[in-house]
């Protein structure tokens, strides 16, 4: 998927309407001083949200939002990527002081951390081939329709509830979903938003397919919200974040980090 986000930053696609996901709030910036150093902390492995780059700085769509919401509340920010496992024990030991990406939004984390408003959600996608007739994802157009899934995922479930009129054919991952789908032996795959739509956008497809119709949202399967972190006791500075955050959205700042790092509207 890294080299799919690197060929994307480098070809910027055409721009998509970027919806507002936050709504934003009138607040004022917490009183803090001007360029307070802040330590932000992200995933390592986490992309397209957070990963180290081809030169092995942080990047992904999480870290610019941070960092534009760190310049919009007249933030000091510095990033540092670890494993997945390092966050919130680093957050808890006062050596990173927001976490960026990383630990679920779950009863124990919200108990150790203080959480901004969200800035995305993790969604469904279904895609199809461009000579494909379908014009909709419902149940009706796909019933007994052949579609691809990543075996034993929360995808996978999703579609075993939803979707049980259609014929459900389990893959190893979404490589060999995507090769099912471009040679014609399934009729869609779907998949996390982002992995489908990286993998329709990227080299391996060749322009043979196309996402159909919106993303979905479900909390009960495969859906989350992202949101950053803060450490418990400095409840102004997530006011801070979240200040920053509606900033850099009513500025475009975020559409433009979006419209960077991916290919196709991820709505």
């Amino acid at each position: 998927m890294l080299s799919q986000i690197a060929a994307a930053q480098d070809n910027p696609p055409a721009p998509f309407q970027l919806p507002l996901f936050r709504t934003s709030e009138e607040q004022v910036r917490p009183k803090l001083p001007d360029n307070l150093s802040v330590k932000l902390i992200a995933d390592e492995d986490f992309a397209p949200y957070s990963f180290r780059s081809r030169t092995g700085s942080p990047a992904g769509i999480s870290v610019e939002i941070a960092i534009a919401a760190c310049e919009q509340a007249r933030l000091a920010c510095t990033v540092e990527v670890r494993p997945f496992a390092e966050i919130l024990p680093a957050l808890a030991r006062g050596e990173a002081d927001v976490a960026v990406t990383g630990p679920r939004l779950d009863e124990k984390t919200l108990t150790a951390a203080r959480m901004t408003r969200p800035y995305f959600r993790i969604m469904g996608r279904f895609a199809v081939a461009d000579t494909s007739t379908l014009d909709a994802a419902s149940t009706g157009a796909l019933y007994g329709r052949r579609v691809g899934v990543v075996k034993d995922t929360v995808h996978a479930r999703w579609l075993a509830a939803y979707y049980s009129s259609a014929r459900i054919t389990p893959y190893a991952d979404l490589a060999a979903a995507g090769a099912a789908l471009k040679a014609g032996e399934v009729d869609a795959i779907f998949g996390d938003n982002m992995q489908v739509i990286y993998w329709v956008a990227g080299e391996t497809a060749a322009d043979c397919c196309r996402v159909l119709g919106g993303a979905y949202s479900d909390f009960d399967y495969f859906s989350r919200n992202l949101s950053f972190l803060v450490r418990r006791d400095r409840p102004e500075l997530a006011q801070a974040l979240d200040y920053g955050l509606d900033k850099a959205q009513s500025a475009g700042s975020t559409a433009k980090i979006f419209r960077t790092y991916v290919p196709l509207d991820p709505w």
